[in-house]
């Protein structure tokens, strides 16, 4: 199986970090996600209740990243995979890419930076 659905780079805006100012500031995250399912059913019957509805995977993935606060990353992946576990029973693998541009390093020369991660459904 290789069916996949995914969705790139959605700018949130969300208090994630280890420094204080981080905690009290909202700070710009792109996030992505590509979630691995069986889509034979949809490509035959062409009806949305047969694959991952993306505008599903997009709420739930905004929900996880502003309605929580964590310290690292590391942590913040693992909170949005296990939402889109709980929400969605046909994605067996997902992998997820956080990209942060943090103000406490604005004097240093980089586009991003972030943490990636896959994991495989009842995976900790």
């Amino acid at each position: 199986m290789s069916d996949k659905i995914f969705i790139d780079d959605i700018e949130i805006f969300a208090k994630h970090g280890t420094f204080i100012g981080e905690k009290f500031r909202s700070q710009r995250f792109l996030i992505s996600a590509k979630a691995q399912f069986d889509a034979t059913r949809a490509k035959t019957s062409d009806m949305i209740s047969h694959t991952v509805d993306y505008t599903e995977l997009l709420e739930t993935m905004l929900e996880a990243v502003q309605g929580s606060s964590f310290n690292l990353l590391e942590r913040l992946a693992q909170h949005i995979a296990d939402k889109i576990f709980q929400r969605f029973q046909s994605i067996t693998l997902l992998d997820i890419v956080i990209k942060k541009f943090p103000d406490s390093l604005a004097d240093k020369s980089f586009s991003s930076l972030g943490f990636s991660s896959t994991f495989l459904r009842n995976e900790k």
